[in-house]
């Protein structure tokens, strides 16, 4: 991308936790830095972050140091596999549900002064449905839903999909099958999602593909390495890759929504009618 051209913005969500999101998150952003991308991976699991343990890093500053104004977002940015920049979790004091718009403001309006360093920002999101993950998919520009076929986690990806679009007015989401045993898998696992919402004709879902389930998965995390890396002929590294080319044909929207700067300015908008007023003033004086 050129200077003319925004960062992409998306989030990787689920319904549900153990559909392996932050692993595909990590191995996707990878083969988006082998087409030449700029990536950058914010782990935004505020309650119980994983990719620092998957990718065995101890880093010596997080994103809280970063929500906490400790740190500067070029500080707090490490240089991960493949050349991707990682900002990584800790689990913050208080509940991620309950976090304030004042700490969603200083994640993005951070994240702000890199944009032009960056081609794509992927947001690994918390899994389910709370308040902190649907305040950061519903400011992303792209929703890439990853579920298996596992009946409850399609369940638990429709309850999601039925939230954004209800509460937030979301209508299009991409979704991925992960952790499949052959190639009918994901098609048929995207028909059954697809039969699922079939009745509302204004969510709009799109199926980006599938990844292969890899028998190694343990044995890279164990090892502090990212599958794609370990494993880069794998059936599942092959299934990342043609991911990644297809979400580098995904077009940058006419609407902005999604792009870094209109990220930070949607998280703090909507959600600006629920703060009180000493967490306005806090937030005035942080920026003034």
């Amino acid at each position: 991308m050129d200077d003319k051209n925004p960062p992409l913005v998306v989030a990787i969500a689920s319904g549900k936790g153990g559909t392996g999101k932050s692993t595909l998150s990590i191995s996707l952003a990878m083969a988006l830095a082998d087409l030449g991308k700029r990536v950058a991976v914010l782990d935004a699991n505020l309650e119980l972050p994983s990719i620092a343990s998957l990718l065995n890093i101890s880093p010596t500053y997080t994103i809280t140091d970063l929500i906490e104004g400790r740190q500067s977002i070029r500080e707090v940015i490490y240089n991960g596999p493949q050349g991707i920049n990682l900002i990584l979790g800790s689990s913050l004091p208080q509940p991620a549900r309950k976090l304030s718009t004042a700490h969603h403001f200083g994640i993005v309006n951070a994240f702000d002064t890199i944009s032009k360093e960056l081609d794509i920002l992927i947001v690994d999101t918390a899994p389910g449905i709370n308040n902190a993950s649907l305040n950061f998919i519903r400011a992303s520009q792209e929703v890439l839903i990853v579920t298996t076929s596992e009946p409850t986690a399609i369940a638990s990806a429709n309850a999601l999909i039925n939230t954004l679009h209800k509460n937030y007015n979301l209508q299009n989401f991409r979704i991925v099958i992960n952790r499949v045993y052959d190639i009918h898998e994901g098609p048929k696992t995207f028909k059954a999602i697809q039969k699922s919402l079939f009745n509302n004709i204004e969510i709009f879902i799109t199926y980006a593909g599938h990844i292969h389930e890899h028998k190694s998965a343990r044995i890279a995390a164990s090892k502090g390495q990212a599958i794609y890396k370990m494993f880069p002929k794998s059936e599942f590294s092959h299934d990342v890759k043609k991911l990644s080319q297809t979400i580098e044909t995904w077009p940058i929207r006419v609407n902005p929504r999604g792009h870094i700067e209109f990220f930070m300015e949607e998280l703090i908008g909507k959600a600006s009618k629920v703060l009180d007023v000493d967490e306005k003033s806090a937030l005035n004086s942080s920026i003034s």
